[in-house]
């Protein structure tokens, strides 16, 4: 009776084992790999972006010139950005400031290091300001600024004030070349040296992603909690 007993459970636990088989050999197989990994930084906050490298962001920050576009967009320029009027306004305060002060280029007085560096033809520190302050249109920026400029000087070299560090007689002919370089080297080097810092401004962004994602978070307001 016992031997009986044992022979019903040994084969009701192969019935089991080959049941269980069958229905593992039917059921699809495990996929290990379509598991979702937890990310290692998770508890760390955003993940990080990666690094484009130098040449990728010298690439990157190469953006083609879409002038029709530029010109539409130009009112926004002018209004809504700091691109124009802050260099425009430093250009004649600028101005003015070393007119008071005599008018003489070669002297070694802040009015004239000032004058130096934002009107003297090529104005090379508004240019680069007007297109480090704009994410677009920047040589559009640096042209308008470096326009401003050129007239400045032209009207310097046409008045009385005008004296050349040479010592050399001025005429009217030396005033009138003077002006002419002015209105001419000016505003070109103003929409190379904008157009440059448009540029140098993409590439420091792409080259160090974590700069850019810190200043979006400062601007980046929290919404108020509903109570």
């Amino acid at each position: 009776m016992v031997r009986a007993k044992s022979t019903a459970r040994a084969d009701a636990r192969r019935r089991h084992r080959a049941a269980t088989a069958a229905a593992v050999a039917d059921g699809p197989l495990l996929d290990v790999t379509s598991a979702p990994t937890r990310p290692s930084n998770a508890g760390s906050g955003a993940a990080t972006p990666p690094r484009t490298g130098v040449l990728g962001s010298f690439r990157g920050a190469v953006r083609p010139v879409h002038f029709r576009e530029d010109l539409l967009d130009l009112p926004r320029l002018a209004t809504r950005t700091f691109a124009i009027w802050v260099p425009a306004l430093i250009l004649v305060i600028v101005f003015a400031l070393f007119q008071a002060s005599g008018g003489n280029i070669s002297n070694q007085s802040v009015q004239a290091l000032a004058f130096n560096l934002f009107i003297f033809p090529p104005p090379l520190a508004a240019a680069f300001l007007a297109g480090i302050l704009t994410q677009r249109s920047s040589y559009l920026a640096g042209l308008i600024v470096g326009l401003l400029a050129g007239v400045l000087f032209a009207v310097y070299v046409l008045t009385a004030n005008f004296a050349p560090s040479n010592g050399e007689l001025v005429t009217d002919a030396i005033r009138q070349q003077n002006a002419f370089y002015a209105l001419l080297v000016s505003p070109v080097a103003g929409l190379a040296v904008g157009g440059f810092a448009g540029f140098y401004r993409r590439f420091l962004r792409m080259a160090n992603p974590n700069a850019a994602n810190r200043a979006a978070a400062r601007n980046t307001k929290p919404a108020p909690r509903r109570r």
